[in-house]
């Protein structure tokens, strides 16, 4: 029965430690700039992200996301994209960010960019 003991402590705690679930978001922070005339930015704008499999004739992979009168301040700006929980399958991926400036409606300024992560 001591034998036992330990081992069945061992067993019991890899069971309850494999029972602990975390939720992950598919959602991601991205951090731009912007420049207007060769300056750093200070404007609101209206974005819209896109993320494609392929730099040049890619497909779209999940969801655009758009996002109105985002403010960008000394050239910064910081917003929260979920482009869906398919769409990082371990592939490159780029992201093309369309902007104009916000409420004007008119024509959007395309700039497209391999996408890259940063561990915290």
């Amino acid at each position: 029965m001591k034998r036992c003991l330990p081992l069945c402590f061992l067993i019991l705690t890899a069971t309850l430690l494999g029972l602990r679930v975390d939720a992950q978001s598919s959602g991601l922070t991205y951090q731009g700039s912007r420049r207007e005339s060769g300056a750093p930015a200070n404007s609101t704008n209206d974005l819209t992200f896109t993320l494609f499999d392929s730099g040049t004739a890619g497909v779209v992979v999940g969801v655009s996301n758009v996002v109105n009168a985002l403010v960008v301040s000394n050239g910064l700006f910081t917003v929260t994209l979920d482009f869906g929980g398919t769409a990082f399958d371990g592939n490159p991926r780029w992201i093309e960010i369309a902007v104009r400036p916000a409420g004007l409606g008119g024509v959007f300024t395309h700039a497209m960019q391999r996408l890259g992560c940063v561990v915290r």
